[in-house]
Parts: structure tokens; C-alpha cells; sequence
């Protein structure tokens, strides 16, 4: 008997499929993407050392010595007001224009601008910024929407400073900002308004504008006594100067505000015209040429207009023409449903919504029925191998399976994911390099670098996984590292890799502080309060910082890199967010921990024990557990002498809610922790 022509073509079938993925898929899946070579030498030394305490000027390999920091992205673009006015251009020549150039979601409610639309609404609304303010400072406060980019822009666009406060600061924080700029004129959302209320009182406050309606509040009465109130809508109706304000490359262009924590003396970083176009400049050449971002990219902010780092990603937008989808929130559901619509091609993701988005898809994956679970760990464990060996895992059973499921539900489009290096542990930059199957780039920098100093590699997919670099120095700046003693012993000679204070050279290097005196540079380098390890192939390794770098005389290095630690410890899945406090010399070692929800429901249930996460704190065995699950964690590195650590020594205190600025104050508006409140949770003042 002959077999079945559909047996037979089935085997047939079979068989072809499997020479073809053999022959053709699997050789190109083992191809890195880029030569080794390439990674192994990621900035070159551009100046020898000037002393034996520090080590020689790194620089971008893009910009070698003997060639100009790259200070503007186009020779024609001077200024910031030249760069956006390209992208207005851009976006007008565009076939067909852009029926939703500006997106936002505001209160659930989403806002779309056309390209035309905005370029109006942007020159009517500089003239009215102009009639109210010139030539002084405009204040913005609302959670990022269409109304408040376009502020953004007309500020540039009428030579009036911009200073951008994040919706997310408290009202104690706000009042002090506003008191401590001096600025004339406030643009602000009605709810916000009428919750500063008489705290604008007292400040050099003239004019609110006003996006919504004011009601008859006491607050709105209070604002409406303080200063005079104008309509957003009617700010557009002012008529157009004949001249034209003049712009310099060394004008302010925004200030970037900061306050460590309440009660603090807020501080307001000036970045000037030729400081935002040389971070510009470096994060745009640091792609390859085939993978320059264009007028056709979607960008999705994800964090504050306030954020030094994301309003970098908005500058580049605004001067290519992108499309912009603007998204204040820190909830990763809401941002992975927006996504969905907006299909993004990059975005820039703020630590706490990037923390929670890891532990949303997470908590779904481990629900997984166990022999399905494996299949996923096992997929996810050759697609991590890839990773290693310069690959992005391609054509495989587990990337159609799994890993292609999780892209489609951020839009499948996302191609560049940018985030804070130092903030991000090296297992959620493994876990969204995998899922995400693109290219995931840490950045480092602070406000006054604009936010820009070191990125990751676009290729290499190791970097802040098997060492938590961040990558070289822009092409924008230089940087080096200098012996220190405070707060502990860190010298070039040390081993296996130099280590130091970093300091940084560059036209992106922000000098004046508003209404303060300027910071004094020594030979034009800034010294940051940050300390870092060179590596051998180029990049750096941020250790920590000024508040987060300790004495120990547990450890066997003799000091505490509490962040470092803190990442460490994110590799348990138990926890969705977590703060160490430890002083300086002190046998005391405290771990402040949101816990996940599902792991301690699991426990439960297994054990037959009962916990409330409203009342976590009153649940001993909560914390036992939690605290066993994150020693599992670090039972293998540079911190595997914690768990030799007396068990009275090494204290676990659970929080009900995830850290945020509002909830519980443990974490600042961008993201990062909040020590000094931590501090007051654990001496309970």
C-alpha cells in the first residue's frame, strides 16, 4: 500500500523547511551584527595624562583628537530656534502633511494637532509670550501636553526662557521654584493653578495663562488675586512683532530646575542655545548612518518635559519633524495601550515606568502553566546567549512564539528604546533587549551636561549587562577620571580598571545657574559628583555618586556602591522597586522594598499565611521571605558578602505602594530614589 499523498507532502514539506532554516536562517543567526573589532576600541585616549593622579582624555572615536567637538548638528543651525524652524520646515514639505504631528494624553483624554496647526499656534503663541514676558522667563507646568510643547517652542521661537516643571513635584517644591526663578509669566493647567492657589503670592509672578477653566475654588479666587489671568486660547491674540527677537548661540534657551527633597533650596540649571545643539549632535551621530533617526521616526516621550535627558529626544524631534506622542505617566499599562496606537519608532523611558513595565509583562509570563514556563526560560535563555556573541536573536521558534507578541503590543515598530544607565539594573536592560528585540541604549549624563554625556553602543548588546557601562563619550564631549579620597579611597592605579571622580570637557558642558553665580570650570572641565571606572574597550562604568557611595567595613573592598547594590538586587523578581540606607562605617544595613504582588500570593497560599499589602509593614514573615529571595539575588558577585552579614544587621522593611514622588515620596520626579525620605522612613521621624 502506498502512503498518504498528504503524509508524503507533509514530510516533503518538512523536510524543506528545515534545510531552508538550516541553510539559509540559522547561518545568518549566527552572524554578529557588527564586527567584533568595532566594539573592542569605543573611545581612544585624545590626550595623555596630565599627572600621575588621573588618567588620560577619552574621546568619542567619532571625534579623534586633532578634529572639533561636535557642537551643532548642521553648520546652517546656530540655535535652537534655526533647528526647530528646519523641522517646521520638514514637517510642511511633507506629502501629505501630518494630520497628528502633536499627540498627547491628557486625563484620558487624547489631543491631536496637525503639522500646520502647530506651526501656527506656535508663532501666534510666541508673540503672546513676547507681549507678556519679553525678555524675560516663562514658567510651564502641567503634565506633558500638546498645549505645553507648544509653549515650549514659542518660547525658543521669541527668545524667552523656558523653565519646564514636572507636574509630579509637590505643591511645597513648585512654590519654591516659582519664588526662586523670578519669573514674570506662569502657563499651567486649571487643576494646578488652583492648587498652588495663594502660594503664588509674594513671588515676582505677574501673568497665569491658563489651560482650562477656573472655578470658583477658594484657589482659583487666590490666583485670581494674585496675579492677572489670561486664557490659553486667548494668548494666541497678539499680534505679531514686526522685528523679530535676536538669538545668540550663548542665550538661555531653558533652565532645568532641581530639588533634592522638601525644604531643599531649588537650583536651576541655565542650558544655552549651543549646549542643547552640541547634546543634539552627539546623540544623533552616535547611530550608524543606516540607522539615523528621520522626519518619518514617531517619537513617544515618556517622562516629564522637565527631564533633562527626554528633553533632549524632544529636540531632536522637533528639529527632523517627527511625529510626537507626549505621555506623563508612570503606570507601563497606560503606556503600553498608547503605544499600541501610536506605534512609535523610538522613545526615551523614564526608571519608574520602565521599572514597572518589565515587572507588568513579568507578572504575566510567570503565570504561565509550568511546562510552558520552562519553554519560555529556555527560549529566553538562547536568546540572552545571542545577545552575548553580538546578535539579535532572528527566525526563531521562540522569537514567533513569544518575544514578537510582547514588540506587537508596544506598536512592533519601537527600534530604539532609550533609558538612564545608572539608574537601570543589568537584568531589565537584559530582559528588554530580549522581549523587545531591538536595540536598547543606556545613557548617562546630568542637567548640567545637558543630560548627555556617554551612550551605549548601538551594537553592542552586552554593555550594561556583563559590566554595567554606559557606554563611550559623546562626540560631543571628552571625559577623564582623577584620584579621589571622599567618601572613599578611588585611584587611577586601582585594579583590575582605573578608578576616580569623573569629570567632563565639552560644548555641552552647562555653566550659569539661574540667578545664582555661574559654576567655575578649571580649564574648561566640570568635575561631576559622580564616580566612574574606565574600561578597557572605551566606555565607563558609573559607580555611584556623591550620595551613594559609602565606607564599609563589611565589605572587602572597604566601600558600599549602594546603587550598584540596589541593581543587584532588582534581579529578584520578588520586588518591583527598592532603596537601600546605609551610613557611612555602619554595621547597619537597611533595605526598603516594594514587594510584587503575586510573589507573596504565592507564598501564601503555599504556606497557608495571611498578609494584607495595605498593611505589609505589620506582616513579619513578609519580610523574612523577601528578605531570603533578595540575598538569592546577589548570593553570587560583588555583593555575596551581604548574606555573611548577621541576620539582626541586614533589616528588610516592606511598603505597601511602588515608589513615586506623590504616593510615598521614595522616589524623585525622575525616577530616582529619595534618600532623604528613605532616611526619615527608617528612623521613623
Amino acid at each position: 500500500m502506498f502512503a498518504d499523498p498528504l503524509v508524503i507532502a507533509s514530510a516533503v514539506l518538512a523536510v524543506v523547511s528545515a534545510a531552508v532554516y538550516f541553510y539559509y536562517y540559522s547561518p545568518q543567526a549566527n552572524q554578529p551584527d557588527i564586527h567584533p573589532l568595532q566594539l573592542a576600541q569605543q573611545s581612544s585616549v585624545s590626550r595623555t595624562r596630565a599627572s600621575s593622579s588621573e588618567s588620560a582624555v577619552h574621546r568619542s572615536k567619532s571625534a579623534p583628537e586633532g578634529t572639533a567637538l561636535l557642537a551643532t548638528p548642521a553648520r546652517s543651525t546656530k540655535t535652537l530656534r534655526d533647528a526647530f524652524r528646519l523641522g517646521r520646515q520638514a514637517s510642511a514639505s511633507a506629502t501629505p502633511p501630518a494630520s497628528d504631528q502633536l499627540q498627547a494624553v491628557v486625563n484620558d483624554k487624547a489631543v491631536k494637532i496637525s503639522s500646520s496647526e502647530s506651526a501656527d499656534s506656535v508663532l501666534a503663541l510666541a508673540a503672546g509670550l513676547r507681549a507678556l514676558a519679553a525678555p524675560s522667563a516663562v514658567l510651564y507646568l502641567e503634565p506633558a501636553s500638546v498645549e505645553m510643547l507648544l509653549v515650549y517652542q514659542a518660547c525658543v521661537e521669541a527668545a524667552v526662557v523656558a523653565i519646564p516643571i514636572s507636574s509630579t513635584e509637590s505643591v511645597e517644591n513648585v512654590e519654591a521654584i516659582v519664588k526662586h526663578s523670578e519669573a514674570q509669566v506662569i502657563v499651567t493647567s486649571s487643576d494646578l493653578a488652583m492648587a498652588l492657589g495663594a502660594r503664588v503670592a509674594g513671588s515676582a509672578l505677574k501673568h497665569a495663562v491658563v489651560v482650562g477653566d477656573l472655578d470658583g475654588s477658594d484657589g482659583a479666587e487666590a490666583v485670581r488675586s494674585a496675579v492677572a489671568v489670561t486664557a490659553f486660547a486667548d494668548l494666541e491674540g497678539a499680534a505679531p512683532e514686526e522685528k523679530e527677537a535676536s538669538v545668540e548661540p550663548s542665550d538661555p534657551a531653558y533652565v532645568l530646575y532641581s530639588v533634592e527633597g522638601s525644604g531643599s533650596m531649588p537650583r536651576g540649571v541655565v542650558i544655552t542655545h549651543a549646549n542643547a545643539l552640541s547634546a543634539i549632535a552627539g546623540l544623533t551621530t552616535a547611530l550608524p548612518a543606516t540607522q539615523a533617526l528621520a522626519s518619518k521616526d514617531r517619537f513617544m516621550s515618556v517622562a516629564s518635559l522637565a527631564d533633562p535627558k527626554n528633553l533632549n529626544f524632544v529636540n531632536i524631534s522637533l528639529m527632523l519633524g517627527c511625529r510626537i506622542f507626549l505621555l506623563e505617566s508612570t503606570d507601563s499599562e497606560k503606556f503600553s495601550n498608547q503605544a499600541y496606537l501610536f506605534q512609535p519608532t523610538f522613545t526615551y523611558l523614564e526608571p519608574m515606568v520602565l521599572r514597572d513595565l518589565v515587572q507588568l509583562f513579568y507578572s504575566h509570563i510567570i503565570k504561565y502553566p509550568s511546562l510552558e514556563l520552562k519553554l519560555f526560560k529556555s527560549g529566553y535563555r538562547r536568546a540572552l546567549d545571542s545577545l552575548m556573541r553580538g546578535m539579535v536573536p532572528k527566525m526563531s521558534f521562540f522569537d514567533f512564539s513569544y518575544f514578537r507578541h510582547y514588540r506587537n503590543v508596544m506598536g512592533g515598530k519601537l527600534r530604539l528604546m532609550y533609558i538612564d544607565g545608572p539608574t537601570t539594573s543589568s537584568t531589565n536592560i537584559e530582559w528588554l533587549r530580549i522581549m523587545h528585540g531591538a536595540k536598547v541604549i543606556p545613557l548617562f549624563g546630568t542637567a548640567q551636561t545637558t543630560g548627555a554625556v556617554a551612550a551605549g553602543n548601538f551594537y553592542d548588546y552586552a554593555s550594561a549587562i556583563e559590566t554595567h557601562n554606559v557606554g563611550a563619550p559623546l562626540a560631543c564631549c571628552e571625559i577623564k577620571i582623577a584620584n579621589c579620597d571622599q567618601p572613599v579611597p578611588l585611584k587611577f592605579d586601582d585594579q583590575p580598571y582605573p578608578r576616580g571622580r569623573i569629570s567632563v570637557r565639552g560644548p555641552n558642558v552647562a555653566t550659569g545657574i539661574w540667578n545664582a553665580k555661574p559654576t567655575a570650570l578649571t580649564d574648561g572641565w566640570l568635575e561631576l559628583p559622580y564616580f566612574g571606572e574606565l574600561l578597557p574597550n572605551g566606555t565607563i562604568d558609573v559607580i555611584g555618586c556623591t550620595q551613594t557611595l559609602v565606607k564599609s567595613e563589611q565589605s572587602s573592598s572597604g566601600s558600599l556602591a549602594i546603587e550598584r547594590l540596589e541593581n543587584a538586587l532588582s534581579a529578584s523578581r520578588a520586588i518591583t522597586d527598592v532603596c537601600v540606607v546605609a551610613e557611612p562605617n555602619s554595621k547597619q544595613l537597611t533595605i526598603i522594598a516594594h514587594p510584587r504582588q503575586m510573589e507573596l500570593y504565592v507564598e501564601a497560599k503555599k504556606t497557608k499565611k495571611s498578609y494584607t499589602m495595605k498593611e505589609i509593614g505589620n506582616y513579619p514573615w513578609c519580610a523574612e521571605y523577601i528578605r531570603d529571595k533578595l540575598l538569592e539575588a546577589i548570593s553570587e558577585g560583588e555583593f555575596a558578602w551581604i548574606a555573611q552579614v548577621p541576620k539582626e544587621n541586614v533589616k528588610v522593611k516592606l511598603v505597601s505602594q511602588p515608589f513615586g514622588p506623590l504616593s510615598n515620596q521614595l522616589a524623585l520626579v525622575d525616577g530616582r530614589n529619595n534618600r532623604q525620605a528613605a532616611k526619615k522612613l527608617v528612623s521613623g521621624n
